[in-house]
């Protein structure tokens, strides 16, 4: 009986030595592959970071009339004068009420709406990057260091390196939501046929 009576008992050290070493093998291998799954979404991460040139790299292609003066009507739109707008005393009222301490024109808050590429990386920010362009022809059409070259002749592979064409709403509805302090019901539709600039196609 004593015999039965300690097996019984090593029986159960042995079980619940098996119980605690499994268990703590079980978190490492759940932590291991937590990590490795953060690895991945870094790595994957850095594959879709593309750097941002400006919009005045966009001018010398997109300015003439047989390109349907795209960067002409971009000059006058509401997206070119975006950061401007935060100079104003209009600007400064919305911030105060919002509670913002800094001036609206280096407040992270309105900057990532009114700045295409504000709180990218610096390495990102081509040498011609200008956050006065405001919102540029990369806030729409995405960061384009790398399809700069290829768009025209390979709009398949321009995609694939960043380019987003035709556009997308969900991009515009990044920053026109009611998180806005001067939201008002964004119309894609309409909204989208106001800044359109469609190159003229030729006549046969």
């Amino acid at each position: 009986m004593r015999k039965l009576g300690w097996l019984g008992i090593a029986l159960l050290v042995l079980a619940g030595l098996v119980w605690v070493y499994g268990g703590q093998m079980t978190a490492v291998a759940e932590e291991q592959a937590e990590v490795k799954t953060e690895v991945k979404a870094e790595a994957e991460a850095k594959k879709t970071e593309h750097g941002f040139i400006g919009a005045s790299q966009c001018k010398m292609c997109h300015k003439s009339e047989s390109k349907g003066a795209q960067f002409v009507k971009w000059e006058a739109s509401a997206h070119a004068h975006a950061y401007k707008s935060l100079l104003t005393d209009q600007s400064k009222e919305i911030a105060k009420k919002m509670g913002i301490e800094e001036a609206p024109e280096a407040a992270a808050q309105c900057l990532k709406c009114h700045v295409t590429g504000h709180g990218a990386k610096a390495e990102l920010l081509g040498p011609k990057y200008d956050q006065t362009e405001g919102v540029t022809c990369e806030g729409c059409h995405g960061a384009g260091a790398d399809w700069k070259k290829v768009h025209k002749k390979d709009p398949a592979e321009a995609a694939k390196l960043g380019m987003v064409q035709p556009m997308d709403e969900k991009v515009c509805l990044t920053c026109h939501n009611e998180e806005s302090p001067t939201y008002k019901p964004f119309k894609y539709a309409e909204k989208l046929a106001a800044i359109a600039h469609p190159i003229p196609k030729k006549a046969e």
